[in-house]
């Protein structure tokens, strides 16, 4: 197979295809328990395992953190299955399949409850603040898409740049909010399905291990099927050093500004890190590029106000979902092939390195 044929179609056929490409090994598969697709049926998120149960190091593979990004992931475990992908002698690896089922199954970046799993893991008694944003909360997210509406909030958001710089805008709206649910990129008011299950799969499967990669696969920030490896670990950390002897110059440090990503709250990355304390952790998120910035935020508002405002009832919806999909999947065989290899060469190194 070539490896755009990798790709799926949506949802229901990147769990077919996982889930066959994995049927030497088996898959256990966790049943969301109130979330549904467009027409009804479950959502689940499935792991497929392989190598020593009680193996010291291991590599763990997550798409669908944001659910429309799940293309570009899935299609990388389901091609690696394919290829014949398998465990570094006395080592093990963990496909984490659709943390975000929801948001895989309705080509959106967020969960059920609007939650941005990748800013879920905080403690919801005492979330972080983000005064910026609700500085700026009505021109990030408008309650409506009229030309003169989104006209008006982007000359503010220019002006918050013009005054404080692009970088800080562009923290101030991705960082994590917890104060506004039909806003953007807002953390949840509670633990999620996805946040529990990614914590009962980190104790069921990997609860013994001693030395852990984590490849979690995004899609959507930096140039057109580019792939970074965003790191939050400091320049010169023991992690960030890891991460660099495995994946070079394409390593860069959100914390430290070097990245497409700003900083951020409640992630993936900080959970795992706070769930296995005693692993020697060298976690990395390959963002690859998809749009242009200002055309994935745009289609990110207009997604947001057509579920949380127009309640997904609006003339516009087709379109809205459309471009929604296209913000962070560009079904084109050049960029398929752009992502793979880039993708390919990242797990490549992480397994000769547990090798």
């Amino acid at each position: 197979m070539s490896c755009e044929d990798h790709f799926p179609s949506g949802y229901a056929e990147a769990r077919a295809n996982f889930i066959a490409a994995a049927a030497d090994l088996g898959t256990t598969s966790r049943v969301h328990p109130h979330a549904r697709t467009r027409d009804g049926r479950s959502l689940f998120l499935d792991t497929a395992t392989m190598g020593r149960r009680d193996a010291e190091t291991a590599l763990l593979m997550i798409s669908a953190t944001h659910g429309v990004e799940g293309y570009f992931g899935s299609a990388m475990q389901t091609g690696l299955l394919r290829e014949g992908l398998s465990a570094p002698v006395g080592g093990k690896i963990v496909l984490l399949h659709a943390l975000n089922p929801y948001g895989f199954a309705w080509d959106r970046r967020v969960n059920e409850d609007n939650a941005d799993i990748n800013r879920n893991f905080v403690d919801h008694a005492r979330p972080p603040v983000n005064a910026a944003y609700a500085s700026l909360a009505d021109a990030i997210a408008p309650r409506d898409i009229s030309r003169e509406t989104m006209k008006a909030a982007n000359a503010r958001l220019r002006a918050y740049a013009d005054a404080h710089g692009t970088f800080t805008l562009q923290e101030a709206i991705t960082k994590g909010q917890y104060a506004y649910p039909e806003g953007l990129y807002y953390g949840g008011a509670r633990e999620s399905w996805s946040a529990a299950m990614l914590r009962d799969v980190l104790h069921e499967d990997l609860r013994a291990v001693k030395r852990l990669i984590v490849i979690d696969f995004h899609t959507g920030l930096g140039a057109h099927g580019h792939g970074e490896m965003i790191s939050e670990d400091l320049p010169g950390s023991p992690a960030y050093l890891r991460a660099q002897a495995l994946w070079g110059e394409r390593v860069r440090s959100s914390e430290a500004g070097e990245s497409v990503s700003a900083p951020l709250t409640g992630t993936v990355d900080g959970a795992v890190a706070r769930w296995l304390p005693e692993a020697e952790l060298t976690f990395a998120a390959l963002e690859v590029g998809t749009r242009p910035t200002r055309d994935v935020f745009n289609a990110l508002r207009r997604d947001n106000f057509l579920h949380c405002v127009a309640k997904g009832e609006h003339g516009e919806a087709d379109a809205i979902r459309r471009e929604i999909r296209d913000a962070f999947y560009p079904d084109t065989m050049e960029w398929k092939r752009m992502v793979w290899k880039a993708a390919h060469e990242v797990v490549t190194a992480a397994l000769r390195a547990l090798g």
